[in-house]
């Protein structure tokens, strides 16, 4: 959308006059279309043209970002600066970090089920804060307002562009560009210039007021039900035997017979760590193989089914085009790398996970075991004493070795948990053999798996597959 800056005056008049202001209530109500585009107008820039002013009563105070959630949450630290003052007591109830739900807008879903324009909205606020200059939250009375949840506040926000002085409203800036639909637009101290920027977005038919054939480059149309990995972790049962999109890095490949199964897993930065699932695709399938090569972020579209082999969830029946991927293939959106966070023996095998999930009503939160909730995501373990070896003596594992390692909880008690690996062979080549591990202490990195049988102590296990993410201590 091409912006023409006026002056302050001229940009007063066309908030005026130029265009109607309606009482934005709701999504329901908000998105009702206009008149359509219309006119060939000029866009006005109403994030610029609202001023912060720091001498009014309502509650202020500078941040800095701890975590991007989505197009209309971000959770803050407070910081301590000559703008505003610092006042940690005002934040105690939720540990010194402010949710803040951002007023007057609603933009698409991107952290559970995914909507059109979800994950569009999202990356334009992170792409706005992760580069400003300053950032200052604001609400919209003279105290910290808290919503119907009791954990996030209703705020505006403020930044400063990089390599400018004056601060814009991110709020409203994201209603002028159409990432949002309006909430209570209009009841607020912003209420007439925030439902101003809506009308105009609506007008110009913009993201989420666009006519439903303008493609958004970040959802793929089809009948795959768009999803985020941490949500079907959580939410298994509800997407079994369904077609299920959604993006990840593939993180390593392993291969058993016709069959490879490539781990695709997703960073969550707000809870600090992946979430994954094991994608099965058949040898030889060209341009499948070509898409889910390791470091490769993909967009998998395949049907979310249960292994009751493995008494685990995967997915198949993945496609892919070189020459014309059509809106059910998979495809390659960039690269990155598999982020092994580490996890004790203790916490993969006998902890439980709480998974939190913004929603227009509040947090959705499911508790689940910490295995399910990691598995088929790569992990990292220290310190794990090999109490027992045992090598796969004959079929397609033959020469694979099942490490039973301990690991010291730090409370005078130990954890037991099975370092799997496939067939490894050493830098030179050579077959790795049990001998090498008897007695050893091992740091090691893998993929969280699943085995079943009587005497393990936990069905959860690192499966490695290769040789160099096994360290073996002095």
């Amino acid at each position: 959308m091409r912006k023409y800056f006026k002056s302050f005056i001229a940009l007063l008049c066309a908030a005026v006059f130029a265009l109607p202001i309606f009482a934005a209530c709701g999504k329901d109500d908000d998105n009702k279309g206009d008149d359509g585009k219309g006119d060939d107008v000029e866009a006005v820039d109403y994030a610029g043209q609202l001023q912060l002013d720091l001498t009014t009563n309502t509650k202020k105070q500078e941040v800095k970002v701890k975590n991007y959630i989505d197009g209309d949450t971000t959770h803050f630290t407070p910081i301590q600066s000559d703008l505003t003052g610092y006042t940690p007591s005002d934040f105690a109830a939720t540990d010194g970090v402010i949710k803040a739900r951002y007023i007057a807008i609603d933009t698409p879903e991107s952290t559970g089920d995914i909507e059109k324009w979800g994950k569009t909205a999202s990356k334009f606020t992170r792409s706005k804060l992760e580069t400003a200059e300053k950032i200052i939250v604001e609400s919209d009375s003279t105290r910290w307002d808290i919503d119907s949840t009791g954990e996030r506040y209703v705020l505006w926000i403020w930044y400063i562009p990089e390599g400018k002085t004056e601060f814009r409203n991110l709020n409203v800036e994201i209603l002028q560009e159409g990432y949002a639909w309006g909430s209570s637009t209009a009841q607020n101290r912003y209420g007439e210039i925030a439902s101003a920027a809506l009308n105009q977005a609506r007008h110009l038919e913009l993201h989420v007021f666009a006519p439903a054939n303008v493609v958004d480059e970040n959802y793929y149309e089809g009948d795959a039900k768009p999803v985020t990995l941490k949500q079907l972790r959580y939410h298994i049962e509800d997407y079994t035997d369904i077609k299920v999109r959604f993006s990840g890095v593939v993180a390593t490949l392993m291969s058993s017979g016709s069959w490879i199964t490539a781990y695709v897993e997703d960073y969550d930065e707000a809870d600090g760590h992946s979430y994954g699932m094991a994608v099965f695709l058949q040898t030889g399938a060209g341009s499948v193989m070509d898409v889910f090569q390791v470091g490769n972020v993909v967009n998998v579209v395949g049907v979310c089914t249960y292994y009751a082999i493995g008494d685990t969830y995967q997915v198949s029946g993945v496609k892919a085009s070189s020459m014309r991927p059509g809106p059910d293939h998979s495809r390659v959106e960039g690269t990155d790398e598999a982020k092994y966070v580490e996890l004790t023996a203790k916490e993969l095998t006998k902890g439980t996970i709480t998974g939190e999930f913004e929603t227009d009503d509040g947090i959705d939160r499911v508790t689940i075991p910490c295995g399910e909730a990691f598995m088929s995501t790569s992990v990292s373990m220290k310190n794990l004493k090999v109490v027992d070896v045992y090598t796969t003596p004959d079929g397609d594992n033959k020469g694979a070795i099942s490490l039973t390692c301990r690991q010291d909880n730090g409370d005078g008690t130990t954890t037991e948990i099975i370092v799997r690996t496939t067939v490894l062979h050493d830098e030179n080549k050579q077959l790795v053999t049990e001998d090498i591990f008897v007695g050893k202490t091992i740091n090691v990195k893998g993929i969280v798996d699943k085995y079943n049988n009587e005497y393990n102590d936990s069905p959860y296990q690192i499966k490695v597959n290769i040789f160099s993410n096994i360290e073996i201590l002095p």
